[in-house]
């Protein structure tokens, strides 16, 4: 997402920078992980190729991928209740189950953070303008980190809902939860952890960071295919039901069944993809680490690289700072969406450009109002692929 309308790349600088002759170098997982998990590919085409068998709906034995991925994504979590893990098609949609299925009234408050994706802070600025909700939004400190003092102060309000983004897709900042969570549930407030950047990256086990509701996706950290994602719910809070319909169990009901997790599914589930996600998530349980390993590797030998180039800022540049493989700098001189054309047409890097979706933070970091450039490494780049991205931005920078 750029902050502003522009013309296709070719011809925006003259002639290109470098031959184009190297293989492409992709360091855009903050929007969708590539490569997939091992086997994924495999298993999407095999259950496409396979006549198709619904379990729970049909007869016969027919293996339940819903079911593992959820048993996999309970042990992920944390928790020991995977019939409260709601499979979805993606992060957006298990955002806008939680926050739409708490029936916020008019008048309640919801305190929220600028690090937010728009995934949040739409459906919020759709309760405020159709439902009167009132929305408190927490800046950041000194230290690029949420201003604590500000939480702490929107807390004495008794808000109804948290909600905080666990890893910036901006800056690839990470935010220590578990605190705020605790103080926020303290004053009696439901927490909604968004954990599109953060699951199968780093640890996000709901109960240890007080989570009520974790909201997350299956293409970025846990290298799944597109058209997977879930929130898991805790024991004891139920939301209310937004999107009903066809189940394949209880047909008889005039509602739609109460109970979980059948209580927020509807319709055909896509079961191809959740065969690729059941395959991603048991690959991740044996080689998530040795992959998480490398990734901040590879990710500090890129902002250490970017932090000594002339002409370049770093955004959000706290070396000790937790944080994810996302980089965000720009280029002086330079447009952040050329910068974008140039690493892709000239360089064969994948990047990504603009506000990223999340445009309150730029106002905070200093990148607004065109956002940044944005490089994102998974586990699976080398040291070749950040030295060709470090030569590609000194060149442009030159």
């Amino acid at each position: 997402m750029t902050a502003t309308a522009s013309a296709p790349c070719a011809g925006r600088r003259g002639e290109s920078l470098a031959n184009n002759d190297r293989r492409p170098v992709y360091l855009n997982n903050a929007a969708t992980a590539w490569p997939r998990a091992p086997g994924v590919v495999e298993a999407v085409a095999d259950a496409l190729r396979t006549p198709p068998a619904h379990p729970g709906r049909s007869g016969g034995r027919t293996p339940d991928v819903a079911a593992e991925c959820r048993r996999l994504l309970a042990g992920l979590l944390g928790v020991s209740t995977p019939e409260r893990l709601v499979l979805t098609v993606h992060a957006t949609s298990a955002l806008n189950l939680a926050i739409g299925g708490l029936d916020l009234r008019p008048g309640e408050l919801v305190v929220t953070t600028v690090t937010e994706h728009n995934s949040v802070l739409r459906p919020l600025n759709h309760l405020q303008r159709d439902r009167g909700i009132r929305v408190t939004t927490v800046g950041l400190g000194e230290d690029g980190g949420l201003d604590v003092r500000a939480f702490e102060q929107a807390l004495a309000e008794q808000p109804a809902l948290v909600v905080v983004n666990h890893a910036s897709n901006v800056t690839g900042r990470v935010t220590e939860v578990g605190p705020l969570f605790a103080r926020a549930r303290a004053a009696g407030a439901v927490t909604l952890l968004d954990a599109s950047q953060s699951l199968g990256h780093i640890p996000v086990h709901a109960p240890a960071l007080h989570a009520d509701l974790v909201a997350f996706t299956g293409h970025k950290g846990l290298h799944g295919p597109p058209g997977t994602g879930g929130l898991y719910v805790t024991p004891g809070l139920e939301l209310g039901q937004t999107f009903v319909g066809g189940t394949g169990v209880r047909s008889d009901l005039r509602l739609h069944p109460a109970e979980m997790p059948v209580r927020l599914e509807a319709g055909t589930p896509n079961l191809p993809a959740l065969a690729g996600l059941a395959v991603a998530l048991r690959w991740g349980t044996t080689d998530g680490r040795r992959l998480n390993a490398n990734l901040q590797r590879v990710a500090s030998r890129l902002r250490n690289g970017l932090r000594s180039l002339t002409g370049v800022t770093l955004f959000d540049d706290v070396p000790e700072a937790p944080r994810t493989g996302v980089v965000s700098f720009a280029v002086e001189g330079w447009r952040v969406d050329d910068v974008g054309c140039a690493l892709e047409e000239s360089f064969g890097i994948a990047c990504r450009t603009g506000l990223h979706c999340a445009p309150l933070i730029h106002r905070a970091i200093g990148s607004a109002p065109h956002g940044t450039v944005r490089l994102s490494v998974s586990g699976f780049n080398s040291d070749q692929d950040v030295d060709a991205a470090l030569e590609a931005v000194e060149r442009i920078a030159r």
